[in-house]
């Protein structure tokens, strides 16, 4: 009888013990994860800036930032809104010590089509935040029209020793040298062994110096999508339109690479919304 009184207790205190494991296995297996985790990517002072494409706004590339918060890259954003008159006003700022920081670029004026105005917004946009966050190399990641205006600003002020040099870009569905319904099918344009166009529109060949303006330590990333219906595009911009980037950068940046997506999330307004993407990209810009 005395032995069956103590009996619960014992019962207790294994389960306690039993229980008091199980969290010290479970909080050492967290750290292990999170220091896999961690591992796996950079962590630095050099920001990334997003921009959507015509007609874009936050809500364009949300997807693109917030995976970049849940694999846990960043938890620093900020928003850059641009007025009609070149005004930049930021919501939220930069800790000193921030890590992987996001600037999202959001242009009031989101359907201007004046490329030289776009870059111009493009540089207050990295003036204003060189004025409270110091860093002298920046990312870019573009959708859309976002990369013609992205590459205005590197061909008039990518030169510029008293701005940041580009780090790395990701070109998401650019249109380089036409779309679906603006000549892009029409007139059959064919790409060489180096990527350069056997046609030029107008606007492909005003950006043909802009080569000069990428430091040779930049990588750039072009992302674009087939959504396999024959046109060999991702319903609005062709694939030769978007790897015609090629020919613009490869042969002075330090790497270029491109990656296809491919199906019905490869549509052009689909992409920024697309896993296979997001990952892709921050492994690009952050992973070791």
């Amino acid at each position: 009888m005395k032995n069956s009184k103590h009996r619960p207790n014992i019962y207790l205190t294994i389960v306690l013990i039993a229980f008091i494991l199980f969290v010290i296995i479970m909080i050492a297996a967290f750290k292990t994860y999170s220091q896999h985790k961690e591992n796996n990517y950079k962590y630095t002072n050099t920001p990334t800036f997003y921009l959507h494409g015509y007609g874009g706004t936050e809500n364009s590339i949300k997807f693109l930032i917030d995976s970049a918060i849940e694999e846990d890259i960043t938890q620093e954003v900020v928003k850059a809104k641009v007025s009609e008159k070149g005004t930049v006003t930021f919501e939220g700022e930069l800790s000193p010590e921030a890590k992987n920081p996001v600037i999202e670029i959001i242009l009031e004026d989101n359907t201007n089509k004046d490329l030289n105005k776009n870059a111009q917004w493009i540089q207050q946009v990295i003036i204003a935040m060189m004025s409270q966050y110091h860093f002298d190399q920046f990312n870019f990641v573009a959708h859309s029209m976002g990369n013609q205006s992205f590459s205005y600003y590197m061909l008039n002020y990518g030169g510029n020793q008293n701005l940041p040099k580009l780090n790395k870009q990701v070109s998401l569905a650019g249109n380089f040298n036409g779309e679906v319904d603006i000549n892009g099918l029409d007139l059959d344009i064919k790409l060489d062994e180096n990527g350069k166009p056997n046609k030029m529109l107008k606007a492909y060949k005003d950006l043909l110096p802009m080569k000069t303006s990428y430091p040779e330590t930049a990588k750039v990333l072009n992302i674009y999508g087939d959504i396999k219906d024959g046109t060999h595009s991702d319903n609005r911009v062709t694939n030769v339109s978007s790897k015609s980037l090629r020919y613009l950068v490869d042969d002075k940046v330090s790497s270029y690479e491109e990656f296809k997506v491919i199906g019905q999330k490869a549509d052009h307004s689909e992409l920024h919304d697309n896993t296979y993407v997001t990952d892709k990209m921050n492994q690009f810009l952050w992973g070791k």
